[in-house]
């Protein structure tokens, strides 16, 4: 019972783990994202200002934005794809741990079962050794 208890609180640390690096690349993406945004903002102001020598720009500055918005929506969708999968493994956690608190406990009242079973036998023993 105690090997198996070690095992899973093993393995409830693992879990801990790797939900916590997919929460950090969670937050990564984000970053990532709105950086993104706010590149877009800045082409989007460039655009919009009415710079003598703008007209050479507007091509390239397009382009840019057209990239920079399909960029925007890997990484969104990276972040959806993501966040779905820390969800599940927040669940997965929440499972193991109370399989490993439902362990901790069966494993205590077997503990004290065999303690109770201990006392119990001494008692008997010295009943016996006085009735002799």
């Amino acid at each position: 019972m105690k090997d198996r208890l070690h095992k899973i609180e093993r393995v409830v640390v693992v879990q801990q783990q790797l939900k916590r690096l997919s929460e950090w690349k969670l937050a990564l993406l984000r970053r990532d994202e709105a950086a993104l945004g706010k590149a877009q903002e800045q082409l989007v102001s460039r655009l919009n200002d009415g710079a003598a020598h703008h007209g050479l720009f507007v091509g390239s500055m397009a382009r840019r934005l057209t990239q920079l918005s399909r960029e925007a929506q890997v990484v969104h969708a990276e972040s959806e794809a993501l966040q779905g999968r820390v969800r599940e493994e927040a669940l997965r956690l929440k499972r193991t741990e109370r399989l490993a608190q439902n362990m901790a406990r069966a494993s205590d009242a077997e503990d004290e079962k065999i303690g109770l079973e201990r006392i119990v036998e001494a008692g008997a023993v010295r009943k016996d050794d006085s009735l002799a």
